[in-house]
């Protein structure tokens, strides 16, 4: 296992070769922030990191994590026990395409889900199956997200995601499909000049028409790359 320090309060355990956090993960439980508590479910949980950041970070819920890979699942189970959130996150083993049979419809306040996002007839394969199957549409893809996290959901409930730009429209029609209403988007820029490399997206359940474009968010303040940005910065202070 590879052991990593997230901040002062918080331990994570991942296993090696798999996937490790990153920049995404931290920005999406950045942007889930303004949800401040109730039943939250994350889709393909991973090693638990965001719903362990948004609990150390002060979210007051019960947060249920959803993972195909038995590996990752007795991993974030673990990682919410050596943190002290055993009591408020736990991580159910199982398909998010099974969701009927795994969550009660309608119980969740928020679901959110930094999902595979790339085709599996695209990008470099990884060496490892657990990767392949982290950025690869191998068990699931967007729609079957948007179906399951329309499940969870309760009648006003809010969706949370990271994708990739050049998917933009597909994320928007699965939404839509599956009664999610896109609500708020942000840009992630990796520095001024460059093109998008993120996108974090909101969607209400069944709720009217009305879409805010949010001030774009720059990672770093050069091409360079070797200064975070004021916003940046500020992000990683949130979780420190």
């Amino acid at each position: 296992m590879k052991t990593t320090r997230i901040n002062r309060e918080l331990i994570l355990e991942e296993p090696e070769g798999g996937i490790y956090f990153g920049t995404d993960a931290l920005l999406l439980a950045h942007f889930i922030s303004s949800w401040r508590g109730g039943v939250g479910v994350d889709l393909g949980t991973g090693s638990g990191v965001i719903p362990l950041l948004l609990l150390s970070g002060g979210l007051k819920g019960m947060l249920t994590g959803i993972e195909i890979q038995e590996l990752y699942c007795s991993n974030a189970n673990r990682n919410a026990v050596i943190n002290g959130f055993s009591d408020r996150f736990s991580v159910i083993n199982g398909d998010i395409k099974d969701i009927k049979n795994l969550f009660a419809s309608g119980g969740a306040d928020a679901v959110f889900s930094n999902p595979p996002y790339l085709k599996t007839t695209s990008g470099k394969r990884s060496n490892t199956e657990q990767r392949n199957i982290a950025y690869h549409e191998v068990f699931c893809d967007i729609n079957d997200i948007c179906f399951a996290a329309a499940w969870c959901l309760r009648t006003g409930g809010r969706f949370y995601t990271v994708y990739r730009p050049e998917r933009m429209a597909g994320l928007l029609s699965a939404m839509r499909n599956n009664r999610l209403e896109p609500k708020r988007i942000k840009l992630v820029f990796p520095s001024a000049g460059k093109p998008p490399s993120l996108i974090l997206a909101e969607a209400k359940k069944d709720a009217r028409e009305g879409l805010l474009f949010e001030p774009n968010l720059y990672i770093y303040t050069d091409g360079n790359h070797s200064e975070y940005s004021d916003e940046m910065k500020s992000i990683y202070r949130e979780f420190e």
